[in-house]
């Protein structure tokens, strides 16, 4: 199957701090002629505490080659309730290096660089590939809930008494992690002011087909991401968590636009949710609309096959565009900071 190279990270959910008991990826590398031979990683703990799947943007440095983990033994306490999970569990090393190669082959610049467990609460557990401009999710687990060996209660007893509160519900949580299929569409279409609705252009409307795109980018609230420009693998239909963030690069003429939505979380969650109960076992369509001559732009989300929008309304985003590198709209909510924009932005710590 052939040897990677790979760090190991941990990630949490942000201000839902775990403390790691066991935290072991399980190798196994076979060598001609003789016995497999096993080999262990320990998981290194990351303090990033800006998203689930998320570790600091701080790479270390290793040319060793790797085989990829077959198993994962993992045990930790959340520490606001004491609470201990436990899982031990094969990994399917086939699909990942499916997706690793997959990876590899398409964006040999924007390759994978981490292996990643998640150790969330209630349980929650999730391994992603993760590198600088994409992060798929590759498995996700429920560990089971377990007792403290005495050992382990004469060192962390105390946090089983600490009555501190959980910051995020195991509803909250489920939906977090809650993947859907789903692709973008980017629409040749115009706001029309007299009407205050989004048409079509007619075929011999000068404006038609001038509208190039380049790529749609996002992240998403199970960890996934793709940042890599130029890509279309999103307008494709995919299955992935409720997108957080959204950003459009598009060209008219010679002008080149981008444009990045930052979703409200608790609206798209509920909205995807609410979707996937209405049309179950369907491609959701989320149309994104952009009239640069108007300043107008929008989204909506459909169910693929059904020429019915439901359309976003404006409080459950905000809006940034960019022309040729300049900043050429604000939605009126706009409130982010300077350069927030940017995927490689960082808040500081």
């Amino acid at each position: 199957m052939g040897n990677y190279k790979y760090v190991p990270f941990t990630s949490k959910v942000p201000y839902c701090h775990v403390k790691i008991l066991i935290g072991k990826l399980h190798l196994e590398e076979r060598q001609e002629g003789d016995n497999p031979t096993l080999h262990e990683l320990p998981l290194i703990a990351s303090t990033c505490n800006e998203g689930w799947g998320c570790i600091k943007s701080l790479h270390l440095i290793t040319d060793e080659q790797l085989p990829l983990p077959n198993r994962l033994e993992l045990r930790y306490i959340t520490i606001s309730d004491g609470r201990c999970y436990a899982i031990d569990t094969p990994l399917d090393t086939e699909l990942c290096a499916k997706i690793w190669n997959e990876q590899q082959n398409k964006y040999p610049k924007d390759p994978f660089k981490d292996y990643i467990v998640g150790t969330g609460p209630f349980g929650y557990v999730a391994i992603w590939l993760h590198g600088g401009t994409c992060s798929k999710l590759l498995h996700s687990f429920r560990a089971d809930e377990v007792e403290l060996t005495e050992l382990e209660k004469d060192f962390y007893g105390w946090m089983s008494s600490t009555g501190s509160l959980q910051l995020i519900s195991e509803e909250e949580m489920t939906e977090l992690t809650q993947q859907y299929s789903y692709r973008y569409i980017v629409l040749e279409e115009y706001w029309d002011e007299e009407y205050q609705t989004w048409l079509e252009y007619d075929d011999d409307d000068p404006y038609y087909d001038d509208l190039d795109v380049e790529s749609v980018e996002d992240r998403c609230s199970d960890g996934s991401f793709n940042y890599v420009r130029g890509n279309e693998d999103l307008l494709k239909k995919h299955i992935s968590g409720t997108p957080q963030r959204i950003t459009v690069r598009w060209r008219v003429g010679r002008d080149e636009y981008m444009a990045h939505f930052w979703l409200r979380k608790g609206f798209f969650l509920a909205l995807f949710g609410n979707f996937a109960k209405e049309f179950p076992d369907t491609c959701a369509e989320v149309h994104l609309r952009l009239d640069t001559r108007a300043q107008r732009y929008g989204i909506a989300i459909r169910c693929e096959g059904i020429p019915v929008d439901m359309p976003i309304p404006d409080f459950a985003y905000q809006l940034i565009v960019f022309k040729d590198g300049i900043e050429h709209y604000k939605s009126p909510n706009y409130k982010l900071e300077k350069g927030q924009w940017s995927w490689l932005w960082r808040r500081k710590e």
